[in-house]
């Protein structure tokens, strides 16, 4: 299954770092992202990792879109409010490379979530804990994930 990221994130091209998702069931995604010059922040040694949080972030709010999606919900905004154990090994994702990125899903209770995450490059991993919220009332918020 490849399935293209965009339709379940509220997010708009230049600002989506996920291509695809390759995998979602009930508790965990797997998404893929190929490093290219046209993404934001993509600089001659291509795509700094400290981009990852984001790529995490959206892989999140791919998966709460798919989630949402099964029972006919639109995808929704939702808040980044952390990161945890995020070590930087290296400071650049090359040009032509194809990240995996796969986030699971360790707590959600009344819109608090909490993701164990990790992005595939070759044999580097990057991987960190990421607190997300998603409010029931939609109609308040500004800012997303």
């Amino acid at each position: 299954m490849k399935l293209d990221a965009i339709q379940y994130i509220p997010h708009e091209q230049p600002m989506i770092f996920i291509d695809h998702l390759v995998e979602v069931h009930e508790g965990y995604a797997i998404a893929e992202l190929s490093i290219r010059p046209g993404l934001m922040f993509c600089e001659a040694e291509g795509l700094p990792t400290w981009t990852s949080i984001e790529i995490m972030a959206q892989t999140i709010s791919a998966y709460s879109g798919w989630m949402g999606q099964q029972s006919q919900q639109p995808p929704k905004l939702g808040f980044l409010l952390g990161t945890r154990k995020m070590q930087l090994p290296f400071s650049h994702y090359a040009l032509g490379k194809t990240l995996t990125i796969r986030v699971e899903q360790q707590y959600l209770h009344e819109g608090l979530g909490q993701f164990s995450c990790e992005i595939h490059c070759d044999e580097q991993v990057i991987s960190a804990m990421l607190s997300v919220y998603e409010p029931t009332d939609q109609s308040t918020q500004t800012l997303s994930f």
